[in-house]
């Protein structure tokens, strides 16, 4: 092997050590999140509600923060120099278009991906025995708590360890490899069929994103916003107690949110991927910008994906296919047992 291609084995095997770190504390959080509301039995609202959501946030930072300290470790023992994550606060003045535009991706193909799963009725499966959906509605303030768990929490964690962390770490082989890496694990991370394919499309986007603006912010602010609008219509969807009127407001939202991503995709598009570099940027002591394919350390795309398959990364594919079949299989026998 080159040197290139030692880097980039060495890197993609701490990124599999990584990733079954960040399998086994998902699975721990799993079970003490299930186990929690039977020692809260008792517990006096909305104490027991708040309790609950504190500990839920702890320990699901916790599970994205520990593989980022064992991936900087595992690089930096191996001889290499850690990427550290891009985090200069500012935002970019496009952020008002990209918002927009990601999460009307991100909507379009987490539809697609519904019916490509449906043939299994997964979404029945998901909604009403991994998820437990009700027609209950939450008071107000466990629903600012939900947004602060299951929106700000994750849009923060999950950037840093798989754009922040893995994408960096990856940047020197190319940026498509960085983005593909990275999005291809995002995805794999959600351990379920329901959302493997638009969280693969999401960290596409996000993945460039970051390469484009040249910080983690960006990123972090559509992950947390797209995350709100699932909350706030699950909220909706809920609050009304009438399924065909919620359906409803929910489609025509949608819709306009579809149409308003599309006309801000097109306008970001024509601003950032069809414009070329001037050649006059580069003279008189100034520095060419790096084009997109840049890497400081180049493997083809066929070395890429064969060194890609390392022992660790080979084991957390394997169990978080196991994991996704397994699921598939149990809708399939909730399908043939309640006749759904």
């Amino acid at each position: 092997m080159t040197r290139n291609e030692t880097y980039y084995r060495k890197v993609i095997g701490a990124i599999g050590a990584t990733m079954l770190l960040f399998w086994g504390l998902i699975t721990a959080f799993s079970i003490v999140i299930a186990v929690l509301p039977i020692f809260l039995a008792f517990v006096p609202e909305p104490v027991a509600t708040v309790v609950y959501q504190t500990v839920y946030a702890a320990i699901y930072l916790l599970s994205f923060m520990m593989p980022v300290l064992l991936l900087k470790h595992l690089i930096k023992r191996a001889g290499y120099i850690y990427q550290p994550m891009r985090s200069e606060f500012q935002l970019s003045p496009w952020i008002f278009l990209l918002v927009p535009a990601v999460v009307a991706v991100n909507f379009s193909a987490a539809y697609f991906n519904s019916a490509m799963v449906n043939i299994f009725d997964y979404s029945a499966f998901s909604s009403e025995i991994l998820w437990g959906q009700s027609m209950v509605a939450p008071p107000v303030y466990a629903w600012v708590l939900e947004f602060m768990v299951m929106c700000v929490v994750p849009g923060f964690c999950e950037e840093f360890l798989f754009r922040g962390a893995i994408l960096n770490n990856c940047r020197p082989f190319g940026r498509t490899n960085a983005i593909l890496i990275s999005a291809l694990l995002f995805s794999l991370m959600h351990q379920n069929a329901e959302q493997i394919f638009y969280a693969f499309i999401a960290g596409i986007f996000l993945g460039i994103i970051y390469e484009k603006t040249g910080n983690i912010w960006c990123g972090t602010v559509i992950h947390i916003f797209n995350n709100f609008l699932s909350t706030f219509e699950g909220v909706l969807f809920y609050k009304s107690g009438d399924w065909f009127t919620s359906s409803v407001i929910i489609t025509v939202f949608e819709v306009l949110l579809l149409l308003l991503g599309g006309i801000c995709l097109a306008i970001l598009i024509g601003r950032f991927f069809s414009r070329k570099e001037r050649f006059e940027e580069g003279v008189f002591e100034k520095n060419l910008p790096a084009t997109d394919e840049y890497a400081s350390h180049p493997i083809s795309a066929k070395r890429a994906v064969q060194l890609f398959m390392r022992p660790t990364m080979i084991i957390f594919l394997v169990l978080c296919a196991v994991q996704i079949v397994s699921l598939i299989l149990l809708a399939l026998g909730y399908q043939y047992v309640y006749g759904v």
